[in-house]
């Protein structure tokens, strides 16, 4: 390790330690470097997951209480960590997530300073360097799928219901597809993910986030949706032959993601990284009619996890340890020989919220069942 990288060498140790993964290896380096000063990265490496008061910090990284509280409102004003001033004054701060988190937020403040198409490249290749398998690696999987906005409603239950997280959360914005950014090599609709609720830039804390416009860089690249708005992006993200996927918890979901199988380091799990349950499944699946399919394949192209086959060539076949029961096959065939059901077993979000989240190590549970 060159001296140079010891600040970063702390940070990415720090970010190891999250729900999410991030193993420390020389590209994760290069990508801290990008985005954190020499100092930031020794403040931020004392942070937590949790709100920690800016004194602690301080005390932490052995640095003086005025110092630290620069360097901390330099970094929150930019989106590289959440900072909220509480009701009693004092102020705090929590690391995000490498991601979702950290990336996103790059990519929501950008800085004239971070050549993207650069960043990008390096996330990609941390991805396949082991990001993506600490990432993927725990018992139970980062996100989860959802079904497409129009199954039987009686049957939906309140946290799988894309239409109702929409409805319930806070807020509801309109970010680009920070994988399709990342790799840069993909023609889905990049306007098409959702952020909703406090997650994504750090969870809820009762106050004021600390921002200093002196230290950001500008407006934020993000749009205000309404409920209808957000409804027409996920009808939008259903017609492109996009998989929903969201947080895999209960409360304040963060996200709704619209993804694909060539960008998305959610899918890309299964498909670039052979890990089977990357992303759990709804509590649906796909049921073929035999009498109706014409074994015109429209199914089995529609299908990002190759979940569905033609059998001799003539009949659709499900393979229900990969099926997601997201629906995009539903909509895709000229007949209705294909539909949603419930699995058989019930599906377990075993998260509440962003706290119990951030505080999992990952809890062994069979996530597929037939």
């Amino acid at each position: 390790m060159r001296p140079q990288d010891k600040p970063y060498v702390e940070l990415g140790t720090t970010f190891s330690k999250g729900a999410v993964g991030a193993p420390v290896s020389d590209t994760q380096v290069e990508i801290l470097r990008m985005l954190f000063s020499p100092d930031e990265a020794h403040c931020a490496a004392a942070l937590d997951f949790t709100p920690v008061p800016e004194e602690i910090i301080a005390g932490r990284a052995g640095i003086a209480p005025e110092i630290a509280a620069d360097l901390l409102t330099r970094m929150a004003s930019r989106g590289l960590i959440r900072g909220v001033r509480r009701p009693d004054g004092i102020r705090v701060f929590r690391l995000l997530l490498l991601f979702p988190g950290l990336v996103e937020m790059t990519l929501i403040n950008p800085s004239p300073s971070v050549d993207w198409e650069k960043l990008g490249a390096l996330c990609d290749k941390y991805f396949h360097e082991g990001w993506g398998h600490a990432m993927h690696g725990h018992a139970v999987p980062v996100a989860r799928a959802l079904p497409h906005i129009n199954p039987p409603k009686e049957q939906v239950l309140a946290y799988e219901d894309a239409r109702k997280l929409v409805e319930d959360a806070s807020t509801a914005v309109l970010i680009q597809c920070t994988c399709r950014e990342a790799v840069n090599s993909c023609d889905c609709p990049r306007d098409v993910c959702i952020g909703i609720g406090q997650g994504i830039v750090g969870g809820h804390i009762p106050g004021l986030p600390v921002r200093e416009d002196r230290y950001s860089h500008g407006r934020p690249h993000l749009r205000g949706l309404s409920i209808d708005e957000a409804v027409h992006v996920l009808d939008r993200a259903e017609e492109a032959g996009l998989v929903h996927t969201t947080l895999n918890i209960q409360q304040d979901s963060w996200f709704i993601c619209n993804c694909c199988s060539h960008a998305c380091f959610l899918l890309r799990g299964t498909t670039d990284l052979d890990i089977p349950h990357a992303v759990a499944p709804s509590s649906f699946w796909s049921v073929i009619d035999e009498d109706d399919c014409n074994g015109c394949g429209a199914c089995e192209a529609a299908c990002h996890l190759s979940a569905i086959n033609l059998r001799d060539g003539k009949l659709a076949e499900v393979d229900y340890e990969r099926c997601l029961g997201c629906g995009d096959c539903v909509r895709s065939g000229p007949t209705e020989a294909i539909r949603l059901e419930k699995r058989g077993s019930e599906i377990y979000t075993p998260y509440l919220d962003y706290n119990d989240f951030v505080a999992a190590r990952g809890m062994p549970d069979r996530v597929h069942s037939h």
